[in-house]
């Protein structure tokens, strides 16, 4: 029985003449089987998300010809034709692709169908790294398999440039205050993470402690298994208790807080449990920076939420506005929908990711997608969020009405702003509320607002929050 399973990637190369361009010919297998490849494939079709959002990271989309059912990222995913190695080799024959992309699990499953299509002549490439140092060479190996070698070197670097950006902040953690993790995969099971997977990776890059080093890994793979008496002999040292959700682990807070046993948990106990997208901490993509950043979130609200940077600006861009108001507020990070749920949004509503102007390999455009998710930007209706435009008073007052859980407040009347300006109800609400200021009844709906501002009218409504909640009890 053949088998097509890329891990560890070795070249053979041509060397065409005086032109000294290499040209790769063969891959090998961990078997050490070598499988020809004719890059670059300009027909393709990705069976795993992973897969598909990398090559679209690496600047590729009409040689996409197909993709599996559970795209989420990025929206130009999910509009591209589905594929399922449940299809007959047939169909996948009538796209004619020359290069079908999977991982492991379908070529142990699903090995008639490789065979199928090999024997068509199509390429057939089995990839998934397990550690971080097999992720670059994952990716090296996509982009000489569709001719874009450099556009590799450059999400590597954007890559490192971000895991600086967040070693910089860890480094502001003296050892002794690092936070004792639990890192569970799958809760039915009480399964965590294998020391050297991608999702431990991140954990360590946020500056946690994994409580749970001597985990072995099951079967090769990035899970491990543990059981809740192993976990529960860590009680008083689990600070926090993360919890990846995904396909192989729907989980709730509620469940892991009512879960039997769990109430000696120390982070159960002082309500420290988080849950987190397994598409940004267990996946090879860029996007892993996000789970990271998020993670240090988590553990570290002090410093990863810190908007000291923020407050010297001279005048809050729209970029700016929406980094400091989620940190300020704390909330988590958005991640995309996968297809199916997308697919139930109306017709030119946004998708998480879809704003031409916005760098998505950087971490502010997280900051971004969850404020737009929020509904923190009440102008979203193109593919464009302007992210270099100043906010405006009007803007901050609709951010705080609408973004925030504001008590009910009488009118305010407003004079420079006319009851039937669309944002005169929101302007009406903050002013009554004290949250920003009028002079003489005149609002200044205009006035392009700084740093040091933003940073007090947040402040001065997330305190009115708070006050609300303790009279609430």
């Amino acid at each position: 029985m053949k088998r097509f399973l890329i891990y560890a990637i070795t070249l053979l190369f041509w060397v065409g003449g005086m032109s000294g361009i290499a040209h790769a010919t063969m891959i090998k297998d961990a078997a050490g089987k070598s499988v020809p490849v004719s890059p670059p494939y300009k027909r393709i079709i990705s069976l795993y998300g992973a897969h598909t959002e990398n090559l679209f990271a690496l600047g590729l989309n009409r040689e996409i010809i197909g993709v599996s059912r559970h795209e989420a990222y990025p929206p130009e995913a999910t509009r591209k034709p589905v594929f399922s190695y449940h299809d007959d080799a047939e169909r996948f024959l009538g796209a004619h692709p020359d290069l079908v992309l999977i991982r492991p699990m379908i070529a142990r499953g699903y090995p008639q169908l490789i065979q199928k299509l090999r024997k068509a002549g199509i390429t057939v490439v089995s990839l998934q790294p397990r550690s971080i140092q097999e992720m670059f060479g994952y990716w090296k190996t996509l982009g000489i398999l569709t001719g874009r070698a450099e556009a590799v070197d450059s999400m590597i670097h954007h890559f490192k440039e971000a895991l600086n950006i967040i070693s910089q902040k860890v480094s502001l953690i003296p050892e002794n205050k690092r936070k004792r993790v639990y890192f569970e995969s799958i809760h039915s099971r009480m399964k965590t993470f294998a020391p050297s997977s991608i999702a431990l990776f991140a954990l360590k890059s946020a500056g946690g402690i994994n409580v749970a080093a001597d985990a072995m890994a099951v079967r090769k793979t990035n899970i491990a298994a543990y059981g809740k008496e192993r976990i529960l002999s860590h009680a008083h040292d689990v600070d926090v208790f993360l919890a990846q959700r995904g396909a192989m682990n729907r989980i709730s807070k509620r469940r892991i807080y009512e879960e039997a046993g769990f109430d000696a948990l120390k982070a159960v106990q002082d309500r420290q449990v988080y849950i987190i997208d397994e598409m940004i901490v267990s996946r090879p993509t860029p996007r892993l920076t996000i789970g990271i950043y998020q993670i240090g979130r988590f553990l570290y609200p002090d410093i990863f939420n810190d908007v000291t940077a923020l407050t010297h600006d001279k005048f809050l861009s729209r970029a700016r506005f929406a980094e400091m108001f989620i940190k300020m507020t704390g909330i988590p990070f958005t991640t995309p929908n996968p297809r199916h749920i997308a697919a139930r949004k109306k017709k030119g509503k946004h998708l998480y990711g879809d704003f031409k102007d916005v760098n998505y390999r950087w971490l502010p455009a997280a900051f971004i997608e969850t404020a737009v998710a929020q509904g923190v930007f009440g102008d979203i209706r193109a593919r464009r969020f302007f992210p270099d435009k100043p906010v405006r008073r009007k803007n901050i007052a609709y951010s705080l009405f609408v973004g925030l859980d504001l008590p009910d407040v009488n009118p305010f009347k407003i004079k420079d702003v006319s009851t039937n300006d669309s944002y005169y109800p929101y302007i009406s609400a903050v002013a009554g509320l004290g949250i920003m200021k009028t002079i003489k009844g005149n609002f200044f709906p205009n006035h392009i607002v700084t740093g040091p501002q933003g940073f007090k009218i947040l402040e001065k409504a997330l305190k009115l929050i708070k006050r609300k909640g303790n009279q609430d009890r």
